[in-house]
């Protein structure tokens, strides 16, 4: 009956832990998106705003004229820089790459998958997203746990899903 007892005690607690976790991951979740929206009306308030579950594209160039948008499938060519973002904005650069990736099939991170959607050749934009959509709980290289982050995107080609 102790053992009873004890396993049920053992598991009350750490179910309040876990809901405690979830309730601070939620809260810092908020907070980064506030810090988000007050960076993009402060600094980009004339720009194309688009958002989309949860994460926020700001269009800063079109450098051709309207083109191909990206979809879900697509195949796009970027050019990106990462950084880590606070409550100021952004604060250190985390990576530079040229990449092709299939978007909206999880080879990104989901912020990148999801901000890239309508996105248009030759279009540069900043995407932005709290940590629930970028590496969440976990540290990776320079970037800790629970960041939100931001990309500076530039489209330079789409190969659209056939």
């Amino acid at each position: 009956m102790k053992l009873m007892f004890r396993l049920c005690l053992c598991l009350a607690a750490a179910l309040t832990l876990a809901l405690s976790c979830e309730s601070e991951v939620r809260e810092a979740n908020i907070n980064q998106n506030e810090y988000i929206d007050k960076y993009i009306q402060r600094e980009f308030s004339d720009k194309e705003i688009v958002r989309y579950e949860g994460v926020v594209r700001v269009v800063l160039a079109n450098n051709l004229p309207v083109t191909t948008a990206i979809e879900s499938g697509d195949s796009a060519s970027l050019c990106l820089i990462g950084y880590t973002f606070g409550q100021s904005g952004p604060e250190s650069q985390f990576t530079v790459d040229s990449i092709t990736v299939r978007v909206g099939k999880g080879d990104l991170i989901t912020g990148l998958d999801r901000g890239l959607i309508g996105a248009r050749l030759g279009q540069e934009s900043l995407i932005l997203f709290p940590a629930q959509f970028g590496y969440g709980k976990q540290s990776v290289g320079l970037v800790p746990k629970n960041t939100a982050l931001m990309f500076d995107v530039l489209v330079t080609a789409i190969k659209k899903n056939d």
